[in-house]
C-alpha cells in the first residue's frame, strides 16, 4: 500500500515549518527567545506524530518524588497523562515529574557540533538510567538490559537538532560514537535527528537491520541520510511511534500499545551503514519504513 499524498504533504509542510521557524527565530535578539521558539516548533510536530498517546511538557524537571533524586531539566518530555506532576511552579507553570511518568525525552538544539552534542547526551543519559520505581504489585515485567533484566521499561531519549556544523553523516556519527565509547548502552541516545542531515539510530551489525534501542553494546550506528527535506521527520516519527508501543507506567497493568498508522512506502532517506555492515539482504530497493524497520512484507 503506497503512502497517500496527504500524509506525504504533511511531512513536507512540517519540514518547511521547521525551516521557517529556524530562520525567523534567528532575528530574535535574545538567545533564550530563539530557543523557546524552536523548542515550541518541535513540540508541535511531535504532538502530531504521537497523537494523544502522551502529555508533552516543556523544560521539565525530572525528580524522584519520594527520594528527591535529581535527573536534570529536560527540554521536551513525552509523559504519561495519567501521572500528574508532583510540583508545579506558580511563576510560569513549569512542572516536576517523577521518572515513572517520563516515557521519552528529547533535547532540542539549534546547531550541534561535537561539544554541544556531548552536553546534550550527558543530560539525557541521566534520565535514561533513572530508576522507574514500581508503584504497585500489579504486573511483573522483565525488560532486557546490558547487565541483565529490569522490572520496568526504561525511559528513552534522543536529540533533535535543526542543523549541524558538519554536513557529513560520518563526522556526526564519530561525535556520537566517541561519546558512547566506554558507556553502557542504557546511556546511549536512542536517536539523533538533524533536520538538514538525517536520522541516526542503531542497527544490528550482523544483519544490518535497524533496532529501536541498543541493549547489548554491540549495536552499530547507522544513519538515514536525507535525500529530501522531510526524510528526517519521517524517520523520527516512525521511531517515536515504535517506542510508544512500550510506553508504560510502572506498577500498572502492562498492555502493548498501538502504533499510529504510517503507510508503507514513506521514504526515510538513504541508509548509510558503518564500515563492515551491509544492508539487510531482504530489504527492498527503496528505503521505506516497513522493510527497513520490521522486515520485508
Amino acid at each position: 500500500m503506497s503512502a497517500g499524498p496527504d500524509v506525504l504533504d504533511r511531512f513536507v509542510r512540517d519540514a518547511l515549518y521547521l525551516d521557517v521557524t529556524f530562520q525567523e527565530s534567528a532575528t530574535l535578539r535574545h538567545p533564550t527567545d530563539q530557543g523557546n521558539e524552536r523548542e515550541h516548533a518541535v513540540r508541535t510536530l511531535v504532538g502530531r506524530y504521537i497523537q494523544d498517546r502522551a502529555t508533552i511538557y516543556k523544560r521539565v524537571g525530572i525528580e524522584d518524588s519520594s527520594t528527591g533524586a535529581w535527573f536534570r531539566s529536560q527540554d521536551v518530555v513525552l509523559a504519561a497523562p495519567e501521572v500528574a506532576p508532583h510540583r508545579t511552579l506558580q511563576d510560569d507553570g513549569r512542572v516536576y515529574i517523577d521518572p515513572s511518568a517520563a516515557h521519552t525525552v528529547i533535547e532540542v538544539k539549534s546547531t550541534i557540533d561535537g561539544t554541544v552534542l556531548h552536553t546534550a547526551l550527558e543530560s539525557i543519559a541521566q534520565v535514561q538510567t533513572a530508576p522507574r520505581r514500581r508503584q504497585a504489585e500489579i504486573h511483573h515485567l522483565r525488560f532486557p538490559s546490558s547487565t541483565g533484566q529490569v522490572d520496568y521499561v526504561p525511559t528513552t531519549a534522543g536529540v533533535f537538532a535543526y542543523s549541524s556544523t558538519s554536513k557529513q553523516a560520518r563526522t556526526v556519527a564519530r561525535w556520537i560514537e566517541g561519546w558512547c565509547r566506554g558507556r553502557s548502552p542504557e546511556e546511549w541516545p536512542k536517536f539523533i535527528t538533524v533536520a538538514d542531515l538525517g536520522h541516526f539510530m542503531w542497527c544490528d551489525p550482523r544483519s544490518g537491520s535497524s533496532v529501536p534501542w541498543p541493549t547489548t553494546g554491540a549495536e552499530a550506528l547507522m544513519c538515514f541520510r536525507a535525500v529530501r527535506a522531510h526524510h528526517p521527520l519521517v524517520a523520527l516519527a516512525a521511531h517515536l511511534n515504535y517506542l510508544s508501543q512500550l510506553w508504560w507506567v510502572p506498577g500498572t497493568e502492562f498492555r502493548l500499545g498501538g502504533v499510529a498508522g504510517l503507510p508503507h512506502g514513506l521514504r526515510v532517506g538513504e541508509p548509510v551503514y558503518p564500515p563492515g555492515v551491509m544492508a539487510p539482504r531482504d530489504t527492498c530497493a527503496h528505503a521505506c519504513l516497513d522493510c527497513q524497520r520490521f522486515g520485508s512484507r
